[in-house]
């Protein structure tokens, strides 16, 4: 178990670099990241306010 959270954790360690190349990569990959946690929380405000128009029809 506590190697799985030290796994976490080296794997969430995005700001020290190893390389630039490495730097470089891990910039992508945390943009990328930030992108998707944007769209699934776009997502979900979408839906949310498209169930309380339905409910909204409803009552």
């Amino acid at each position: 178990m506590s190697s799985l959270i030290l796994d976490t954790l080296r794997f969430l360690d995005l700001d020290r670099p190893l390389e630039t190349t490495q730097g470089k990569v891990n910039l992508a990959e945390r943009l990328v990241r930030v992108i998707l946690c944007a769209g699934f929380i776009v997502v979900l405000v979408v839906e949310v306010s498209l169930l309380i128009q339905a409910l909204g029809i409803f009552s």
